[in-house]
């Protein structure tokens, strides 16, 4: 048994933890499937190779470099640390060492992985001496180090928001890249999915026409992770038929799997201990017992919070706790390329992150891995787990449950991560509102001429939106659309948020230091007056925020308190995609506004959870046109599912957050991708019946919503189960969410039963009461 696996059966069994583990896993270790080096490969990236001990390569690997060498397209798809970054390192090389004009192009999903592999990309051109001058160009690249890189670096390292707003729009300053461009690396191909991988699917359109203008036709070398659909989700990706690699030749070391779910403390309400503090409990005892320890996050909240409780608990314990560190997006570059370098060497045995760490970077030997969530996805959950006893270490990982409904319908069927096929990477490259964005930034890059088309949008598709964009007096029509609006478009295309412009927190009492950046999306609920901003354990107060300058000024302060925002929000259906027919409803898809605004925030006390005060806020609102489905009762279900029409709309409620938890396990979406709101109700007489909605939080949607409305049926089924499962008494956080008070019922609880009847009347035959 290994020292983490003593440290948790230790740590489970203590009568103060009150509940042992729901489950374990254990998977095997595997053994190494190796193959000869080809034959083919230049001598010397051969002695390069035996010079760091390798003499044979993984059959993976062999087979990735056999699909490269002869042209095709390739995706190396195979579980974390299996060496696929050999793959299109060595295929990289080998053009290069072919064809001295040759040039490769890598894009990385994010700024610290893309820098983690320049270091070795860079060690194994050095080794066999082949110059390549590889580097990271991106947001934190020094100016004449860009200039340097745009005159002679053989390989550019990026990432896709990087070619898109920094690259593309200057090709002609990068004549030498293009012009020579034989590969394209994508590497953790598998992130890019939904929105992200909508808008980088179509700046991979951009960069091939970029790329036929200058005389190039590039290869593509991807990787990924293991989903259910990586030659398809990679097709999709570049629009080019590709060569899947899956079965993966490298050793693995043992994994034991274990499920945690806090105790109750309430068997009524069923409401239970936090998973932050149980998260906190685990990784204090492997810290305790020297175990090296990566701690997941999926807020950047809860990785300041446990990092700042850690950091107590490892003093208090006697130990350094510069041991222990956080790490998420909205750190300095100087400070994540620091810890990054902290893991590497054992300085750092405990880091706290986002899924900033989620990913490939180098990050040293660690044995064990807590999951404070369920991340969102099988997949991202074994990508987090994998980061943990790489190479043929053992690795103990747990996953601490929440009492989001998500997690626990996982708690019931933990077989969801061993005995179910990972799911499938989606996106929809043809969005319209996306890929208009796409051809302003391509007809800025180069004249459209009046029969092309922007890659598999069509011909036909991109000169309407080329005419549309002529009459908003962007474009100038003729012979060839040529650009005449304001420069450069690419900046006000975001591939990652809902708008433009993240803001930047600056230190008052540090002559406006930058501390930290915040996505737009997130702004509102992070940065507003009177919030509690945390850096590194650090506690900040926002003094001021300003909306339209992108910026909020902070000053520290020392506070036992942390804040969380309360939102207010609406929906209002637009446009009917489809509609049928339900028992006592009607059910449907199709254009909503869905409108949100921050109205105030609750004070938390670190310590104990406990609110302990409340303040108001006045923001924007923040207007949202997408697509989702909705529930249309008939006047009909309550008294068919034995309600009143006041509890009717609790219950509706109910069954919203329950259908959220569902659908985002099947969809293989983030359920913060997913909102839910219940308008309307019988407040007054002659009043409509209430409307339930699921939206998709991005405008336009990425058709989420059809899945959903086709898959109903499969939906109400899961939720009931979910519901059945339940350990509470009548209803509780877990299942079907907290009550809401109701107009003459304000003690009844939210009733998991009334939500079982309601979900049996919906599950009947239209003909049992369809609404006309």
């Amino acid at each position: 048994m290994s020292l983490a696996e003593h440290v948790l059966d230790s740590w489970a069994a203590h009568p103060v933890k009150g509940a042992p583990f729901v489950a374990r896993h254990a998977t095997p270790a595997v053994a190494a499937a190796h193959a000869p080096i080809p034959e083919w490969l230049a001598p010397p990236l051969k002695a390069a190779l035996h010079g760091r001990g390798i003499t044979h390569l993984y059959t993976h690997q062999v087979a990735g470099l056999a699909a490269a060498r002869a042209g095709r397209n390739v995706v190396v798809a195979t579980p974390t640390a299996s060496g696929k970054s050999l793959v299109y390192h060595l295929a990289a090389l080998q053009a290069i060492h072919d064809d001295p004009e040759a040039r490769a192009l890598y894009l990385f999903p994010t700024k610290a992985l893309a820098h983690d592999q320049v270091v070795g990309l860079d060690a194994l051109a050095r080794a066999a001496g082949i110059a390549v001058g590889a580097h990271a160009y991106d947001g934190d690249t020094p100016a004449d180090a860009r200039r340097a890189i745009r005159a002679g670096a053989r390989i550019v390292v990026t990432n896709p928001d990087m070619l898109h707003m920094g690259i593309l729009p200057h090709h002609d300053q990068w004549a030498g890249l293009f012009g020579g461009l034989t590969h394209v690396v994508l590497d953790e191909a598998h992130v890019y999915r939904g929105v992200f991988g909508s808008h980088v699917a179509n700046v991979i359109r951009r960069l091939r026409r970029v790329c036929r203008w200058h005389g190039a036709d590039p290869q593509f070398v991807l990787s990924s992770a293991t989903i259910a659909n990586p030659q398809a989700h990679a097709e999709a990706l570049i629009e080019a038929p590709v060569e899947a690699i899956t079965d993966s030749g490298a050793p693995r070391g043992r994994r034991a799997f274990h499920v945690y779910n806090p105790p109750l403390v309430d068997g009524t309400t069923g409401v239970r201990q936090s998973y932050v503090k149980a998260a906190r409990g685990v990784a204090r005892a492997l810290a305790k017992a020297g175990v090296p320890t990566i701690v997941f996050c999926n807020s950047r909240l809860s990785v300041e919070r446990l990092t700042r409780h850690l950091k107590e608990d490892v003093a208090a314990d006697g130990g350094d706790p510069e041991v222990v560190a956080g790490y998420r997006g909205g750190y300095l570059p100087g400070l994540r390329r620091a810890i990054e370098a902290g893991l590497r060497s054992g300085q750092i045995q405990l880091v706290v992150t986002t899924n900033a760490l989620e990913l490939g970077v180098d990050i040293g030997q660690l044995a064990a891995c807590v999951l404070a969530g369920y991340p969102g996805s099988v997949a991202s959950t074994l990508q987090r787990a994998g980061r943990a006893g790489r190479r043929e270490e053992a690795a103990s990982v747990v996953l601490v449950a929440r009492s989001e409904p998500v997690d626990q319908y996982l708690v019931q069927h933990p077989e969801w991560f061993h005995g179910q096929a990972p799911e499938h990477a989606r996106l929809l490259a043809d969005h319209l509102l996306i890929v208009a964005d796409h051809i302003k930034c391509a007809a800025f890059e180069l004249p459209f001429a009046a029969d092309e088309g922007l890659g598999g949008f069509g011909v036909e598709h991109t000169q309407e939106v080329l005419g549309w964009l002529a009459s908003q007096g962007v474009l100038h029509g003729g012979a060839r659309w040529q650009w005449v609006g304001p420069p450069y478009p690419a900046q006000k295309v975001p591939l990652r948020a809902i708008a433009d412009g993240n803001f930047t927190v600056l230190d008052q009492q540090r002559r406006h230091t930058i501390i930290g950046e915040v996505d737009y999306h997130a702004a509102a609920e992070t940065l507003h007056p009177q919030a509690i901003y945390i850096v590194g354990g650090q506690t900040y107060q926002v003094q001021h925020l300003d909306w339209g300058g992108r910026r909020a000024y902070v000053d520290p302060v020392h506070v036992d308190y942390y804040t969380d925002a309360m939102t207010y929000e609406g929906v209002r259906p637009l446009v009917a995609f489809a509609e049928a027919p339900r028992a006592h409803a009607r059910l449907g898809h199709g254009e909503l506004r869905v409108f949100e605004r921050v109205v105030g925030f609750k004070k938390i006390r670190f310590a104990t959870g406990e609110n302990v005060g409340y303040g108001e806020v006045d923001l924007p609102e923040n207007d949202l046109h997408t697509t989702g489905l909705w529930l249309r009762p008939d006047d009909t279900l309550a008294a068919a599912a034995g309600l009143s029409s006041h509890r009717l709309v609790d219950t509706l409620r109910g069954l919203a957050k329950a259908l959220v938890a569902v659908a985002a396990v099947y969809l293989m979406a983030d359920p913060r991708d997913l909102g839910h709101s219940v308008e309307g109700g019988a407040d007054a007489p002659g009043t409509q019946p209430p409307a339930l909605f699921i939206y998709e939080r991005y405008p336009g949607g990425v058709g989420l919503h059809e899945a959903l409305f086709l898959g109903f049926d499969t939906l109400l089924a899961e939720v009931d189960a979910l519901l059945n499962g339940c350990g509470c008494q009548d209803g509780c956080p877990m299942c079907v969410g907290a009550p809401t008070p109701v107009l003459g019922e304000a003690d009844a609880p939210r009733s998991r039963a009334a939500a079982r009847r309601l979900l049996a009347v919906l599950r009947q035959p239209p003909s049992a009461g369809a609404a006309g």
